[in-house]
């Protein structure tokens, strides 16, 4: 069973927070394991053995969303996000059903309490491989072609128009990736996408750690490289940027949490 847990740090004090075990409202399934499918404005989205739930864990108030269409559950996998839409004061959860080759797209409304299908995939021969993060009013999602996976770009989902737009990923800022390509057989599984202190940021997962942040959202150009490890390391997943601006917490090899200080590089 899936256990939460809650870390506060103070903006003096990084190494000492307490941690304290938080007890669920929900029963869960017997057998399964949670997913945190996303999360906003103090709101999570969990998905488990019987569908998604939206969880406040500040008041430990939750609502179980009702089910998808029985006719639809013979999908082969999906993959979606969570998020807030400001111009209609509404929460939305979007899921990609995937009926090979092809992916329908349903979103359910917390303000109607219903699910409906918005339009098919709008990239063919692309496949997701990962939920969605939010950022400014839009869910994004890495996406790589079938074939080739050295072709990704960033898919991005605006919740009030429900218009997709895309923009590519700086393949020229990450010069590992080629030696790191011949060591794997997908590419995708070396690039994660995460929102770090506003801004959306793409990070080498296996290597000498790397990852760049866009200054200006949806403009190509202005990819910046955030953070970089000279040593050797494996599975550092940045997590969360301190308040201060000048520290980036990790999930360093799923076991332990680490600060990293963006100035002295200690």
């Amino acid at each position: 069973m899936s256990c939460y847990f809650s870390l506060n740090f103070s903006d003096k004090d990084t190494t000492s927070g307490q941690v304290l075990k938080i007890k669920l409202p929900w029963e869960q399934p017997l057998l399964t394991r949670d997913l945190i499918f996303g999360y906003c404005n103090g709101l999570v989205c969990i998905q488990d053995g019987e569908g998604f739930l939206l969880w406040n864990p500040s008041i430990q108030k939750f609502k179980r969303i009702p089910s998808l269409p029985s006719s639809i559950h013979c999908h082969e996998d999906s993959y979606g996000g969570f998020g807030y839409d400001s111009v209609n004061d509404d929460y939305k959860l979007v899921s990609f059903l995937q009926f090979h080759p092809h992916y329908e797209l349903h979103v359910y409304s917390l303000k109607s309490d219903a699910w409906k299908i918005i339009q098919d995939f709008p990239l063919d021969d692309f496949v997701l491989h990962s939920n969605g993060v939010f950022l400014k009013g839009a869910l994004h999602w890495l996406v790589h072609h079938e074939t080739d996976d050295e072709r990704m770009i960033i898919l991005t989902l605006d919740l009030a128009s429900m218009d997709f737009s895309e923009f590519p990923i700086p393949f020229h800022m990450f010069p590992d990736l080629i030696s790191l390509k011949s060591r794997t057989s997908d590419l995708a599984d070396l690039i994660s996408l995460v929102v770090m202190g506003g801004y959306l940021c793409i990070y080498l997962v296996e290597c000498r750690s790397k990852a760049l942040i866009m200054r200006e959202h949806g403009v190509a150009e202005s990819w910046t490289k955030f953070y970089s490890f000279d040593k050797w390391v494996y599975d550092y997943k940045p997590l969360m940027l301190s308040s201060c601006g000048k520290m980036v917490l990790f999930e360093e090899d799923s076991s332990r949490l680490a600060w990293h200080d963006l100035q002295n590089g200690t």
